[in-house]
This record gives C-alpha cells, structure tokens and sequence, in this order.
C-alpha cells in the first residue's frame, strides 16, 4: 500500500501578498478583512491604503467618470474609454439622516468626495468603504458663499475643504472672504486675501498641480465685469486670478485639467446645433509670462438647442454633457462619442466627476450601514 502523500502549505514572503493585495478592487479587499487578523490589520491601515491609491491611480483601468444622478439619488461610475456603466453607489442619500434632500458634489479627491447639502452642511464621504464624517460649522454665514473646492495638499498629507464668500464694500463692489478646513488640524480658518469677485461657479472639480480653479466675474472698480479664473493653491493657501481672453469671456463652457495644466473650453457659435469648440492653455515663456494658446478645435452635433441643458465637466480628456435627460460622453483625442441614458428622458445628472475607488478614511471616519442608518 502506497504511503499517503502529506499536504504542504505554500508559503509567501509578506511583500508578496502584500503587492498582490495591492492590485485588487475595494470590494474585494474589504471581504478579505475577515480571511484573518494579520489580513484585517494590513488592509485596514493607512499605509496600506496609500499604496493601494498609488496603485489604483496608475492603472487606467482602475479610474472612472462618475455622474450623480438626482432621479434616482445616486452615482453612476462609467468606463473613460467605452463609456459604459460600471457601477451604482447608492448610500440611501435620499434616507439617510447625515445627508439632506437635497446634495451637491463638490469634488472628488484620491476616492473620497466633498458633499454639500441644502443647508450648508458639508461631508465627507468614501463611496466605496461606505465611510463619512460630517464637517463642523465654518466661521461666515453660508448664504454669502460664492464658490467651494475639494483638494490634497501631498506635502503635508492633508484633504482641505475651502470655500469663498463675498462681503459687501460699497455699492457696486464687494470683497471675498476664504475659509479653509484641514483634515490634519480638523477646524476651519479664514484665509486674509484682498480681491473682490461679484459671482461665481459653485463647484469646481479643476486640480492642477495641487491648486482648484474657479470661473469668477471681476467686481473691483473699473473691472467692467471682466471673467476671471480664481486658483488657490491647497499647499501655501494662497488665492490667485488669472484673467481670460477678451474675445471669450461670453462663451466659457467649461474649465479642466489638460496634461496638468489648466484648460479651458469655448464656443464660438453656442446658439447652433452644431457647435465648434476650442480649448486653450495658459502656457509661459522664458521669462515666466503667461500668455492663453489654442491647442486644438472639435465639433459637437448637439442636435435641438432646447434639448440640450449643460456641459457638465470635462474628465481626464472627455467632455461629459446633458442633453434632454440623457448623457452625451465625446473623447477629444478620438472624437468617439455615446449617449447613455438609464431611463428614458428621466436622467437628471448635477456633475461628472473623476474617480478612483479607494480605501482611504479621514480622520473622524465612521461606517453607513447598508440601508443609509449610521452604524454607532
């Protein structure tokens, strides 16, 4: 009788399962905290998740446009490259007692999202670890809001919330106030900046190089109006405008991140079906000037103009627009273009946004539960 043959368990060094870890999705990840102890331990710490993140931020399969759809309270994550449907985050937003009726996105940051309520109350939330904090009250009155942005500072490994505001001068003329919270101090503080903006795009998800961007209207005496885009840098904290071209100020679609550098999109014949659209960079000289250049024309065929509501971002390359209850997805680079609509005539989308599924949490982090109920 042949001896019995004895099992032999296969044994990896720890860098290797931990690479291995690394490269796999969220969910996945999040079910194997129960395999064991050490697995829990690794997977649920921060250095963990800041690999995980890199890996994730490399992978182009790995990142997505994300919609948020208000007839059915949720985000739609779509492919960049087919621009089909990945998956639904459905945190019960229009039960769950942190969120009111009513949300805005305000950006997208490294898998967590900024989100503002009706009431001015702001979150932070991690759609895939299905984790939130709720930010304390700023220092201003939130009606005088003008303009907000979600960003990292990478130098000092902090997420910063910052928000403007305006506060009347004289007639005709108003001054901005700047709030900023840090994730690293957990408290708001009033940046002292010396511009005067009269109005504003609410949300913005334009980073480059560490610094959000806004579309704001001169309102300083002799500025006639003049647009401006509005910058402030998450590392120095420090607010900068950089004005637009005369000859575009009426026909700004929208604002992106272009090679890392900050693009803007304009229309020429916005009243037309078919529109030509140019996008320009600010690029600088030898000697530091900066000056806008038109890198490149496309053309869109949005059909009815009364169809047609918004450009709602452009994301990594692709213009995302809203057309009479369905989405328009147009690649720039292959001029590829689909529409995608989940409900006929029914799709109400406030925003695109770029995403990464992470397993980032914030300081202050605490569970949802599966029905939108705060776990504690």
């Amino acid at each position: 009788m042949a001896p019995k043959r004895r099992s032999q368990k296969l044994y990896l060094p720890e860098e290797v399962w931990v690479e291995i870890l690394s490269r796999l999705p969220v969910k996945t990840l999040l079910r194997f905290k129960c395999v064991c102890r050490q697995w829990r331990t690794l997977i649920s710490s921060p250095t963990f998740a800041s690999l995980h993140l890199n890996r994730s931020i490399s992978n182009p399969t790995r990142r997505s446009i994300l919609v948020f759809d208000q007839y059915e309270d949720q985000f739609v994550s779509f492919d960049p490259v087919t621009f089909s449907p990945i998956k639904k985050f459905n945190a019960g937003l229009d039960r769950v007692n942190c969120f009111g009726s009513e949300i805005m996105c305000v950006g997208s940051t490294n898998g967590v999202l900024c989100i503002i309520d009706e009431s001015g109350r702001i979150w932070l939330w991690n759609p895939s670890t299905r984790q939130y904090r709720k930010l304390p009250p700023g220092i201003n009155d939130r009606s005088t809001f003008l303009s907000m942005g979600f960003g990292f500072d990478s130098v000092s490994n902090d997420y910063k919330v910052v928000i403007l505001g305006f506060r009347y001068i004289r007639e005709g003329e108003h001054g901005i106030w700047v709030e900023v919270w840090s994730s690293n101090l957990e408290s708001w503080r009033e940046i002292k900046v010396d511009y005067s903006f009269r109005r504003g795009i609410s949300v913005c998800d334009v980073i480059v190089e560490g610094s959000v961007h806004w579309f704001v209207m001169d309102s300083s005496r002799g500025s006639r109006g003049r647009m401006l885009v509005a910058s402030f840098d998450m590392r120095t904290e420090l607010l900068g405008v950089i004005p637009l071209p005369e000859s575009k100020h009426n026909y700004i679609f929208s604002g992106f991140n272009w090679n890392e550098k900050f693009a803007l999109i304009t229309c020429d014949n916005p009243q037309k079906y078919r529109r030509i659209y140019q996008v320009w960079t600010i690029e600088s000289d030898s000697v530091g000037k900066e000056s806008w250049s038109k890198k490149f024309t496309f053309e869109l065929n949005v059909g009815s103009v009364a169809q047609y509501r918004s450009m709602l971002n452009t994301v990594n390359g692709k213009v995302v627009l809203d057309k009479g209850g369905k989405l328009m997805f147009y690649d720039v680079e292959t001029r590829k273009m689909k529409t995608v609509g989940t409900h006929e005539d029914e799709f109400f989308p406030l925003g695109a946004y770029s995403y990464v599924e992470s397993l980032l949490s914030i300081k202050g982090f605490s569970p949802l539960g599966e029905d939108g109920v705060n776990e504690n």
